[in-house]
Parts: C-alpha cells; sequence; structure tokens
C-alpha cells in the first residue's frame, strides 16, 4: 500500500466510512476525539450531536436499521461507557453499527500517571467492548491501521452486527497508506454438501405437510433477504406471519399474511396458522420470551425447521455454515408450486374495513386511540414505538405497503424510540416518522426533542401519558413506578420549534391528526392524555405472566 503526504490515519477511517454508506454519523465531542471530529466535519457525512452518547448510540442504531449501517463517535472512557448500553441492543438485536472512540495517546499508555475520563487501564474500554462486539481493534501503528479499519467495517456488514474501533489522539495524523478499493464481500458462505443435504432434508418434510407455515423474522430484514423469501412464499402459497421484532418485514398487505405471531398473547387466528402448522418454516425468527410471547408460545420442535443467519436445525439436529439466503432460495427451487388457500387466513386488513366515526366530547382510551390511528398511517411512515404497550399495541396495527416498523422487542431498553426517530428520519429524510412513547419512556431520553427540533425535522409524536411506568405497575405496583407530571405538550415550545397539543378526547384528538397532516414540515409533538389504569389486554397478560414468572405475588 503506497504511502502519501496527504493519507494519514484519520482520513484514511473517514474515507472508509464514506465508502461503507454513511451520509451521517451521530456523537457527542470530548478532547481524545476532538481532532478526529474536525476530520468528519471536513467530510462528505454530516456530524450529528446529540444531547448525551447513549442518545447518539440510540439514533445510530435506528439509522442503521434503514440505511444499512450507522456509526457513532464518541471520546474515551466518560463517553465510551456511557454508549454501552445502545451498543449492547445493537448486538443483541443484529444491527450494523460501527462505534468509534477516541483514546489517550500511545506516548502515554506506558505512563503511570493516572490519565482523565480512565481509571488507568488503557485497555478496559477495549476489553469491555470485545464482548458485545464482532470485531474490535485499537489502532496502534499507522502500519498496521488501514487493514484493521478495513476488516473491522468489513466484519460490521457481513454479520449485521456491531463493532468496535479505538483512535488514539495521537495517531490520527500519523500518515498511511492510500486507501485501494473497498468491496467487502459480505455473503455469508454456504458449505455446499451441508446446504444440498439441508435443503433436501426440508423439502422431504414438506412434501407430505398438510398444513405447512412460515414464521419470518427479522433477520430476513438485516440480510436483505425480503426478495427470496416473498418469492418462496409466493411460489408455495404457504401461509406466513411475521413477529414483533420482525413486524413489516414483508408486505402487510400480502394476501397469505397471518398477522403478527405472539403466543397466546397475540391475535388467536395469527395463534392458530403458527402452533396448528405441521410443518413451521422458521426463516430468521430470533426465539427470544418477548417474540414467543412471554413464555405463552406452544411451539413443538420436532415439527419445526428453523434456520438462521449461518445455520439450519431440523428436529434435534443442525446443519452449520448454511447461509439463510442460499437455504431460502434452495428451498424455491426444491418445493413444487402452490396455491393459497385464503380461505383459511383471517387477513389483517380487516382492522381497516371496520368503521370508526370519532366522538367528539367523549373520553380518550386506549384502544380507540390505536383504531382511529389504523385509519391514519399514510404509505409515507416510519412507525416507532418504544418499550411497552406502545409495542404491544403498534404491532397489531395493519402497515400499508413500504412502512417501516421499528421496535427494539428483544432487548427493550426503555427511552430507546425518541432518539432512534432522529435517526430514522436522517436516513429517510423522504419518510415521516411516527412515534408512540409513553411517559415513562420519554423522560428517559426527553432532551433529544431538542436535536430533533435543531435540525428541522418534522416527526408525529404521540407522547402516551398515563401517568407513570404502566408496564411496571401491571406487573407489580409500587410508588417506585410513579414519575414528575410535567407539561409535555409545551415542550415544542420550550424547545423552541414545532408545535404541541394535549388531547383528552376523541374530537380533540380529530383537531390534532388535521393539525399533523395539514403542516407535514412541522414537528407535530401531541400528548395523549388517559386514565392511569388504561392500558391494552396484552399488556395486562404480559404483566400477569411476568409476575407469576418472577414470583411478585
Amino acid at each position: 500500500m503506497p504511502y502519501s503526504n496527504s493519507m494519514t490515519v484519520g482520513k484514511y477511517l473517514v474515507k472508509r466510512l464514506e465508502e461503507a454508506g454513511l451520509k451521517h454519523i451521530f456523537g457527542v465531542p470530548g478532547d481524545y476525539v476532538l481532532g478526529f471530529f474536525d476530520l468528519l466535519e471536513a467530510s462528505r457525512m454530516k456530524v450529528i450531536c446529540t444531547c448525551n452518547e447513549l442518545n447518539a448510540g440510540y439514533a445510530a442504531d435506528a439509522y442503521a436499521r434503514i440505511n444499512g449501517v450507522g456509526a457513532v463517535c464518541v471520546t474515551y472512557g466518560v463517553g465510551g461507557f456511557s454508549l454501552f448500553n445502545a451498543a449492547v441492543g445493537a448486538f443483541a438485536e443484529r444491527v450494523p453499527l460501527i462505534v468509534i472512540s477516541g483514546g489517550p495517546k500511545l506516548s502515554e499508555r506506558s505512563h503511570r500517571h493516572l490519565l482523565h475520563h480512565t481509571i488507568g487501564d488503557m485497555n478496559l474500554q477495549y476489553n469491555i467492548y470485545e464482548k458485545i462486539t464482532v470485531a474490535s481493534t485499537v489502532l496502534l501503528s499507522p502500519e498496521q491501521a488501514p487493514r484493521e479499519i478495513d476488516n473491522t467495517i468489513a466484519a460490521c456488514l457481513r454479520y449485521k452486527r456491531p463493532v468496535y474501533i479505538e483512535v488514539p489522539v495521537d495517531i490520527i495524523t500519523k500518515p498511511c497508506g492510500e486507501p485501494g478499493p473497498f468491496k467487502p464481500d459480505t455473503s455469508i458462505k454456504s458449505d455446499k454438501a451441508s446446504l444440498d443435504e439441508a435443503v433436501a432434508e426440508t423439502a422431504a418434510i414438506l412434501s407430505t405437510a398438510k398444513n405447512p407455515a412460515i414464521l419470518a423474522g427479522v433477520e430476513v430484514h438485516r440480510f436483505n433477504i425480503r426478495k427470496e423469501l416473498e418469492e418462496l412464499i409466493n411460489h408455495t402459497g404457504y401461509p406466513f406471519a411475521s413477529n414483533l421484532l420482525g413486524k413489516a418485514v414483508l408486505p402487510e398487505k400480502h394476501p397469505q399474511f397471518t398477522g403478527v405471531y405472539n403466543g397466546a398473547i397475540g391475535p388467536e387466528s395469527t395463534r392458530r396458522v403458527v402452533e396448528e402448522a405441521d410443518v413451521l418454516l422458521s426463516l430468521g425468527s430470533l426465539m427470544t420470551d418477548v417474540n414467543l410471547g412471554i413464555g405463552t408460545a406452544r411451539l413443538d420442535i420436532s415439527r419445526m425447521v428453523v434456520a438462521n443467519s449461518d445455520n439450519v436445525r431440523i428436529k434435534h439436529h443442525i446443519y452449520q455454515h448454511v447461509g439463510l439466503k442460499d437455504f431460502i432460495a434452495g428451498l424455491c427451487s426444491k418445493l413444487p408450486a402452490g396455491k393459497a388457500d385464503l380461505g383459511k387466513i383471517d387477513h389483517p386488513s380487516k382492522a381497516l374495513k371496520e368503521d370508526f366515526t370519532p366522538v367528539a366530547g367523549q373520553k380518550l382510551t386506549i384502544s380507540r386511540f390505536y383504531r382511529r390511528i389504523n385509519h391514519f398511517i399514510d404509505k409515507n411512515h416510519v412507525i416507532l414505538a418504544d418499550a411497552g404497550d406502545s409495542l404491544f399495541c403498534s404491532a397489531e396495527l395493519f402497515l400499508p405497503e413500504g412502512v417501516e416498523y421499528i421496535g427494539q422487542a428483544f432487548y427493550l431498553s426503555i427511552g430507546y424510540s425518541l432518539p432512534a426517530t432522529l435517526g430514522v428520519e436522517l436516513a429517510a429524510p423522504d419518510r415521516r416518522p411516527v412515534l408512540f412513547v409513553g411517559d415513562g419512556a420519554f423522560q428517559m431520553s426527553a432532551q433529544e426533542l431538542s436535536t430533533i427540533i435543531r435540525n428541522g425535522l418534522n416527526p408525529i409524536i404521540f407522547l402516551i401519558n398515563n401517568d407513570g411506568y404502566t408496564i411496571e405497575r401491571v406487573i407489580n405496583d409500587g410508588p417506585y413506578n410513579d414519575i414528575k407530571m410535567w407539561k409535555y405538550s409545551m415542550l415544542p415550545q420550550v424547545f423552541g420549534g414545532g408545535w404541541g397539543a394535549e388531547v383528552k378526547t376523541e374530537g380533540e384528538l380529530e383537531d390534532a391528526l388535521k393539525r399533523a397532516k395539514d403542516n407535514p414540515d412541522s414537528l407535530a409533538f401531541i400528548e395523549v392524555r388517559l386514565d392511569k389504569w388504561d392500558c391494552s389486554s396484552i399488556l395486562r397478560n404480559v404483566g400477569k405472566l411476568l409476575g407469576k414468572q418472577n414470583v411478585y405475588r
């Protein structure tokens, strides 16, 4: 790799970030990373500074879910550790996130004196991030930096999980080799013999199936296998469901779509399709407790084929090194064409056929609110939901084709969704985010509303105000679930942009929805006031289940 007078380690890293597909990078400046921030400001990427590092991570995570990769840049120690929770969530939910941290000078690492933002151990942050990333590196020399940068970013793009790059202050300006072409191989390689055998065995099982079905999960989205899966569904005629983490992975208007599977706490018609299948193809689904209805799922592994990103499990044995994309394509070529039995499908689009007539003076309830919202969602929206009732209720909304859905349905970090809204709109500026967030979750990251306003963005935010942590109340109530009541609808005025409204009746909600629609370029902040114990039946069931499991009562 030839050296030049102009190329430096810092410039090399910036170029690779641009080539990876980043147009924005999130972060918070600090002294160990200020020099690199100067390079970012001079790049083609736009630097989005958030109110704290955790929120920067949430924003970059959601940006990656839409854009295909996201990045966040922070200072050492106080910045890196503040960001950590967001990186763990990205790892859990298979999000390609590049974490960049400044670091103390290489020349100071052997000194015995203590440096600010550290506890004395210069390897601590690297050692911790190494456990929740697929690749981690500290750039220790200009000779190895280009190779380390390339390999680390390639791993992020291939495995769809976070990586960590630590950049010591004094290496940023060191000259290094000029970057060559950057075309990382992001495919998951299949062992041909294992692939052929897995496909053949699955096809043989399906050849005698009378009632097969497909459960589609989030990895279909992460690994860009939507086209192949839809071809398989069209070819076979099998009915399919998604789950919470994989909602909207395929168009919900598809005639063979049966709904979002969530065990016994989800729609009964969807549960029957999934649980009564004599062969269930689980494709790209993560078998988490939330995806499985908090322990209420009744799935018989002896009647399942479970395929994930790089392996296939058939009954009680596993084929390793079988890529999900190759497996789905192989099944499509091996299975005979079939015709869908649409008479057996209770299609979720029926929700749009139910007439909704608002009663002007009637007090709002959670069920009536979401029934109305089902008729409000537009094809240019991206739906976001925070952990809690917002997640469960929004999962039952029927989404028009093209509408993306983002909810942290596995890691469930309360407060994720507001900064995520920032990341979504920057990744898809032609779409309008619609956020559902509870008052408790909102207070976790409320300051990021100012960053949304600062960047001139136009989301529609529904603040579901039922006075505290409702999801915790239904598990085990106590004074620790109470929070301070804020004047939420006044926050746009406080932060200097958009408009806010408090709605308590169906008529007031209609006025607010019309205003949001009539002002498409403005942030709309709609506080929905509900009774303290008003929540969905799903959340009440979840509360009972979690309460029993954790022996709170």
